[in-house]
């Protein structure tokens, strides 16, 4: 399978060197701190408990321990940006924890139950782009668990989690009216992007540029929302994200 072909999560980057030494990579990339949010202010008691839940969830979460630190941390603090919060306390944090999807490190859902991977279902696995493998694992195992398909995923469940994708991507860009300007440049890399989950893309994308106040999708919108997906593991991001 080509890399323009690669089933999961967007987007390819510019250059394919470097998308190769993302692919070689840890699960997640590194992020610019431009791209981050401005610093948050915590309550010390909900920091301390969400690095412990993270800390605990991360084998579960096929994640390293820093790995799944900076997702939760991340992740609420981009949730409280967007709500325009002065200081995140535990119930913030504990909130969060029903709203973010099966995986997520600060979920409650993660390990109910634990699955199993086969050989072949890991190896297709890897034909998604390193920054969000685990983001679709997480996904995979979840549909498992609400259509009662078993603990052990194989290719056969997979499809079926990326037909339930194609068909609601498919509906969002049969409605999308009035979207953005994109450049060439962001729109060739829009038109790589597999197409089962080219409407939650598009969705995204433009979603996170008008918060960001951009009135034009280029690559650097791109990038900044891949950035985001990446450190925080919240594709979901309220509105704009994957269903």
């Amino acid at each position: 399978m080509s890399a323009d072909e690669q089933p999961g999560c967007p987007f390819p980057r510019p250059d394919p060197a470097s998308d190769r030494q993302a692919d070689d990579a840890a699960p997640g990339c590194p992020v610019p701190a431009s791209a981050l949010p401005p610093d948050v202010k915590w309550d010390q008691a909900a920091h301390v408990e969400a690095m412990r839940k993270a800390r605990a969830a991360a084998a579960t979460s096929h994640l390293t321990t820093d790995k799944a630190e900076e997702m939760a941390q991340k992740a609420v603090e981009q949730r409280a940006e967007r709500r325009g919060l002065e200081e995140i306390n535990s119930k913030f944090v504990d909130a969060l924890g029903k709203k973010l999807g099966y995986g997520h490190p600060l979920s409650d859902r993660t390990g109910r139950p634990s699955f199993t991977w086969t050989k072949e279902a890991e190896a297709r696995l890897l034909e998604v782009p390193a920054f969000c493998r685990e983001l679709t694992r997480w996904r995979v195992e979840f549909t498992a668990l609400k259509k009662e398909l078993g603990t052990t995923i194989t290719p056969a469940i997979m499809d079926v989690k990326y037909q339930m994708w194609g068909e609601v991507s498919h509906a969002i860009e049969d409605r999308h009216h009035d979207g953005l300007t994109w450049t060439d440049s962001a729109r060739e890399r829009f038109e790589r992007v597999p197409e089962f989950v080219r409407g939650q893309v598009l969705e995204a994308v433009e979603g996170n540029a008008r918060t960001m106040g951009a009135a034009v999708v280029d690559d650097s919108v791109v990038d900044r929302v891949i950035e985001r997906w990446a450190s925080s593991g919240d594709f979901h991001e309220g509105l704009y994200g994957f269903r």
